[in-house]
């Protein structure tokens, strides 16, 4: 159960060699380098490799630490989130000051339109009303322009053998006395 030996020259998982002189960390700190085919065709500029080994190629626990300390100073600080989340705030405070705002306007257009709306719906049935009572008038005006027709025929009864008046004469004493023979 203990650790297998690799027989000589065998690749260790990320495809090294056993015998490089690369420490145990660099790997993980230094970045991957590129064949010059790559770095033409890159617009990222070249850094160089931080390498901290010693002269024998074993890196020291100092390098170790130095390595580390250069990192922890390079990370994100609790100012450097609050700083971040106040200016994403402020962002989404933007925004959103800015969405309630059309949303405002939205609602006082869409306030406008429905109260033009009620109003023209109101007009449209008053006057469909109003259109409809005309037609009811007119029919009764109608019906009373014949009546009237009938009746003024009633008044003119010309009777034969009775002269028309010429003039104001009085016509009933006149039909009396023709009737009644006086």
């Amino acid at each position: 159960m203990g650790r297998t030996k690799r027989p000589d020259g065998s690749q260790t998982p990320r495809g090294h060699s056993s015998s490089t002189s690369a420490g145990p960390m660099d790997g993980f700190l230094a970045p991957a380098t590129t064949t010059l085919q790559e770095a033409a065709g890159s617009n990222m500029a070249d850094s160089p490799a931080r390498s901290r080994a010693t002269e024998g190629g074993e890196t020291t626990l100092a390098d170790i630490s130095a390595d580390l300390k250069a990192l922890a100073t390079n990370m994100v600080t609790k100012e450097d989130l609050r700083s971040l989340s106040d200016t994403l705030h402020a962002a989404i405070r933007t925004e959103v000051t800015a969405l309630r705002s059309e949303m405002t306007a939205h609602a006082c257009r869409l306030q406008h339109l429905e109260s033009a709306t009620q109003s023209h719906t109101a007009q449209a049935e008053a006057s469909t009303l109003a259109i409809s009572r005309q037609g009811n008038m007119l029919l009764a005006l109608r019906r009373h322009a014949e009546d009237l027709d009938n009746r003024g025929r009633r008044s003119n009864i010309r009777v034969r053998g009775l002269p028309e008046p010429d003039g104001e004469e009085d016509v009933e004493a006149r039909i009396l006395q023709r009737f009644t023979g006086r």
